[in-house]
């Protein structure tokens, strides 16, 4: 990952949604594309960038040249550390009722979020026994109204940097696979335009731009349900949807 931020020119194929080099990102995990093509997207120079999730809470992301002008606010529920760094704030919350102002933010990056918001508590070890605990009632469309808090905290023109396991719909427990009638829910919700739409799929090969089309019946690899990896190697998901998301101005 360290030497894909690195690479401005593999940044460069990121930011514009094109082919990426053959064996991309081999048995590895969709953060693999998703990471990057987050990152490349963001507005350059100074701003005040929100992310949601605190995926980006790492040394190698925060070294990337497109996020040293950025001021960052990380908010979620769960964090696995706190940096020292000046560009950091930290808040822990939920975005069914954020405590953050409106119309701030230039960017919002929220990777592989938004598919937990209504979901069960992510399963620790051992999984088996989490799972069988009683658990809240779920909410599958709990994410269309964090899609119109997210297009309320972005200034005018700000953008919302979103990436979501894509194929076909299913409830996975702690997290939904996103179908196309609920990438259309996510656009219908944010209410603003949608700038770039850009999906990666997963192959013995690694990973690679596809068509929406070709990934809409594939199905996430639950390492929870089954233990075994497929001829695939898949990690988790076998394909992602990114999506640009911009405030009208």
């Amino acid at each position: 990952m360290i030497e894909t931020l690195a690479d401005q020119k593999l940044m460069e194929l990121f930011r514009r949604g094109q082919p990426l080099p053959a064996g991309y990102g081999r048995r590895l995990d969709e953060r693999v594309v998703e990471c990057p093509w987050a990152i490349s997207k963001v507005q350059s120079g100074p701003g005040l960038l929100l992310d949601a999730g605190s995926v980006l809470n790492a040394p190698m992301f925060l070294g990337a040249p497109e996020l040293s002008q950025q001021r960052i606010i990380i908010y979620s529920l769960e964090m696995d550390s706190v940096r020292l760094d000046p560009r950091l704030s930290y808040l822990h919350g939920d975005f069914r009722d954020p405590v953050l102002r409106d119309g701030i933010f230039d960017n919002i990056v929220c990777i592989s979020t938004v598919e937990h918001i209504g979901m069960w508590p992510i399963p620790k070890p051992p999984y088996d026994v989490t799972l069988k605990q009683p658990q809240p009632e779920k909410d599958l469309l709990a994410y269309r109204g964090v899609m119109k808090t997210f297009h309320d905290l972005l200034k005018p023109g700000g953008r919302l940097l979103l990436t979501v396991p894509f194929g076909k719909a299913e409830d996975q427990d702690w997290l939904q696979v996103f179908g196309a009638e609920q990438i259309e829910g996510v656009k219908q919700s944010f209410g603003g335009e949608c700038a770039s739409e850009t999906y990666y799929r997963h192959t013995a090969d690694g990973w690679q731009t596809a068509r929406s089309e070709e990934c809409a019946l594939l199905e996430y690899f639950n390492i929870v349900r089954t233990p075994e990896f497929g001829p695939d190697f898949a990690a988790a998901a076998r394909a992602v949807a990114c999506l640009e998301l911009v405030r009208k101005a």
